[in-house]
């Protein structure tokens, strides 16, 4: 999910800004088509469930809505969605409805005017904001307005291998202490304690996310509204962790070499006991995994010592669909997203066959998910909205939030913690001032 987010993140911000330069000598194309048609842009592929969630709620709006409106899809996968809608928004001539990324990803195009806010459409339908679970609208919202219906709640948690757990007599440790004592025994027992992928930057900053949340959460509030916040000792001590987990032999040895792939084969192959991923990997893990017998989930532990609740998720959501500032019908355009958030849409489709975890409050039949699915959806329930947070690339754009991934890679190869968060500190001021 985040890997191709960032690959193309700072070519959003590029290719937007050249783009809106030439909208003037391009002219205000407006998006041909009938006026009882809608078109609605994707980048989902064939081979991803959610295309035929799409497909049969456009099937039965297309025979249903009162409307007389027509929803037509169109399907990009991969790169190539990217640069057509990037080119499309900055010539103003994008689709009805479309797919859309979240925060720091939405932000530019909510500042360009070209999305449609449906605060006003959902205010006047209580019933339909209801259905979904609290907070999954935060990363959609800009000044008090929805620009987004998210359709895929996505978090991360730590993975581990019950069977080796159980060879060794450990158990899913609630402390930093306890996880220090389970990556000692595995070390000791020639087992790699994480399936670390060190080669993408991201996945590493998932782990100092999660720590420097566990040590305070106000580091992550206090770096949106001042750059200096970046050397602040949560971060600081962030580093070191990072570094105190390197010492101790968590990863495996050329971490640095290993793709994503190659490293959850560690855990596949039973070489590694513990992987941190989002819930995007249990479908994989519980049905195609080769230990997929044995897959359990535990929150990241506690810090002692620390402010940070191990209830706080590192968590943010996925498949945004928006409606476009231009779309001729926007009112048939939001009855479509609200009859994406039925629950045969959500629970049925989404949760049950899917393996996906909906933004709308459902209660999946335990025979039709699996155990780890179950699992997860359990430790969800403890999330605290509150003082959860997200992936920091996501949250803070490819200049800040790819700077503090590239931060944390840089302490994880031995670069002074303090160094690092200056010069951070310094890319985030600069960012700022524009």
């Amino acid at each position: 999910m985040k890997k191709w987010l960032k690959v193309v993140a700072l070519a959003i911000l590029v290719v937007f800004s050249i783009s809106v330069v030439l909208v003037g000598q391009m002219g205000e194309k407006k998006v041909q088509g009938a006026t009882n048609e809608l078109t609605f842009w994707s980048w989902v592929s064939d081979s991803d469930t959610i295309k035929q969630v799409y497909e049969q709620a456009i099937k039965e709006f297309n025979s249903t809505n009162k409307y007389g409106v027509k929803i037509k899809a169109v399907y990009t996968p991969g790169e190539q969605y990217k640069t057509k809608l990037q080119t499309a928004m900055a010539a103003n001539n994008p689709p009805d409805i479309l797919n859309m990324w979240a925060a720091g990803k939405m932000k530019p195009y909510v500042d360009a005017n070209r999305l449609y806010s449906i605060s006003d459409i959902m205010n006047k339908d209580s019933q339909w904001k209801s259905r979904y679970v609290d907070g999954v609208f935060d990363l959609t919202t800009f000044n008090g307005k929805i620009y987004g219906i998210p359709q895929i709640r996505v978090a991360t948690v730590i993975y581990y291998n019950k069977q080796i757990f159980a060879k060794y007599k450990l158990t899913p440790p609630k402390t930093w202490s306890e996880l220090v004592n389970v990556i000692k025994v595995l070390t000791k027992n020639n087992v790699i304690p994480f399936a670390l992928d060190a080669r993408d930057p991201w996945i590493l900053a998932m782990y100092a996310e999660y720590i420097a949340n566990r040590i305070d959460p106000d580091a992550y509030r206090k770096v949106q509204k001042d750059p200096n916040a970046w050397t602040d000792k949560a971060f600081i001590e962030t580093g070191k962790k990072i570094q105190e987990l390197v010492k101790l032999g968590a990863f495996p040895k050329g971490a640095t070499s290993l793709d994503y792939v190659a490293a959850r084969n560690l855990f596949d192959q039973g070489k590694a006991a513990m992987y941190v991923m989002g819930i995007w990997d249990v479908g994989y893990l519980s049905t195609q995994s080769p230990v997929k017998k044995y897959v359990g989930a535990f929150k990241w532990p506690a810090l002692e010592g620390g402010k940070g609740n191990v209830n706080n998720f590192l968590a943010g959501i996925e498949q945004v669909i928006a409606i476009s500032s231009n779309c001729k019908n926007k009112q048939a355009a939001a009855a479509w997203l609200k009859l994406l958030s039925e629950q045969r849409y959500a629970k049925d489709l989404l949760a049950e066959k899917a393996g996906y975890f909906p933004t709308v409050k459902v209660n999946p039949d335990p025979k039709k998910v699996t155990g780890l699915y179950l699992e997860v959806l359990n430790l969800l329930k403890d999330q605290n909205t509150k003082d959860s947070f997200t992936y920091y690339d996501v949250m803070f754009g490819p200049i800040i939030g790819d700077g503090f991934n590239n931060t944390i890679q840089s302490i994880y190869l031995g670069k002074d913690p303090v160094e690092a968060f200056k010069k951070l500190a310094e890319i985030a001021k600069k960012e700022m001032k524009k």
